[in-house]
């Protein structure tokens, strides 16, 4: 993998600033739990599924350029006038939960990046979510677990896709393995639970390592998962050769662990997780203990048929389905004065409203393919996963 290229373009002029909403403390006659007249009391898209569960990326920046989410060349930054505050964040959390959604994951680019995220995490701890988690690539959480626990995060996401330091400096472009896994040491000492380690499993460059990376999770009472390569960017980052199957980790875990386990009251021994995402799991026995590994199958096992989520991207762009590049502008709701002078209950019907309408665009399944064709041009950095 190549270590040529690793800056972002320059981000241009920046733009002046826009008003903040200057919401309350979100209390003002809509309780997290309380619906407003003419608001549906569920979500769901056009194929009739129910919607419980929202990714918003907090920046498209970050601090690593890993190889199989933004290109070496970097990518263009949006202008930082262009990002959602944390109050508009806040709003379009607020109408969704009217609705529904109850499940909150905070994404980038790396939203540790982002200047203030345990006050955003403050702000909406205080809204009721059934969940609130983030997903991070570790850099930072030795110094920023503490407070994040403190704050209200409910559990993490960290991206460790190798345990060997010089295939991380490759994969990375410029991350630092000790300091993730000093972060890790530091989830645990400040009593994080159900922390997930996510692997994109590379054929020739982890494959060898699944093995190991299960038993650095289970030994920490982390829970492991691996995520099969998909073709973002038009394909320009999927390197031919290494794809590999969930087919193919099954056996891999196979043979380290011996039989996957089958028995209901051998899976029913594994420790329940929360969360409503898009891993299948696969249950092996380690040191007498039932161990879960997830396996999200995009590519060769899609799960379209039971997606429950939507992802709202940094500058308010609410993406129905992650292999497609078509969005509804969120944003120019958020920010419209003349929408911004009316009661909180008509402004959350307008962009549930928006939000509907997008949702009823939303298809069947995607056409992801093994060989890298069939995904999107948006960058992964750029939407978060």
């Amino acid at each position: 993998m190549s270590e040529a290229g690793t800056g972002h373009r320059a981000e241009g002029q920046a733009k002046k600033p826009a008003a903040g909403l200057r919401l309350p403390v979100l209390g003002n006659g809509l309780g997290a739990g309380e619906s407003s007249p003419g608001l549906p009391l569920r979500l769901h898209d056009g194929e009739a599924r129910p919607i419980s569960y929202v990714r918003i990326s907090l920046t498209d920046r970050c601090n690593y350029r890993c190889t199989y989410c933004m290109p070496a060349e970097g990518v263009d930054l949006v202008a930082k006038s262009d990002i959602l505050s944390f109050e508009e964040i806040e709003l379009v959390v607020l109408a969704l939960m009217q609705v529904g959604v109850r499940r909150v994951r905070l994404t980038g680019g790396e939203p540790t990046v982002r200047k203030d995220l345990v006050a955003l995490i403050e702000r909406l701890g205080r809204l009721g979510l059934e969940d609130l988690s983030l997903s991070t690539n570790g850099e930072r959480l030795e110094e920023l677990a503490e407070p994040l626990r403190r704050a209200g995060l409910h559990r993490l996401n960290v991206s460790i896709d190798t345990l060997r330091p010089e295939r991380f400096a490759q994969v990375t472009r410029r991350g630092h393995l000790d300091r993730v896994l000093a972060g890790l040491d530091a989830v645990r000492a400040a009593g994080f639970r159900h922390t997930k380690l996510n692997a994109v499993a590379m054929r020739g460059f982890n494959d060898d390592e699944v093995g190991d990376l299960c038993r650095y999770a289970f030994d920490r009472d982390f829970i492991p998962r691996f995520i099969e390569l998909m073709p973002m960017s038009e394909g320009a980052l999927f390197y031919p050769g290494t794809f590999l199957p969930a087919a193919e980790l099954r056996a891999t875990l196979e043979r380290e662990f011996g039989p996957l386990l089958t028995d209901r009251g051998d899976i029913a021994a594994a420790a329940p997780i929360p969360g409503v995402g898009p891993a299948r799991s696969v249950f092996v026995r380690y040191r007498d203990r039932v161990q879960r590994v997830g396996l999200i199958s995009a590519v060769s096992e899609p799960f379209c048929d039971t997606c429950n989520r939507i992802r709202l991207s940094a500058t308010g762009q609410l993406h129905a389905c992650l292999a497609y590049d078509d969005a509804t502008d969120l944003r120019a709701l958020v920010r419209s004065p003349e929408l911004a002078a009316k009661p909180l209950p008509v402004r959350l019907q307008a962009l549930l409203t928006a939000t509907e309408a997008g949702l009823a665009k939303k298809r069947a399944g995607h056409v992801f393919s093994p060989t890298g064709c069939g995904g999107p041009s948006k960058h992964m950095v750029s939407i978060g996963g």
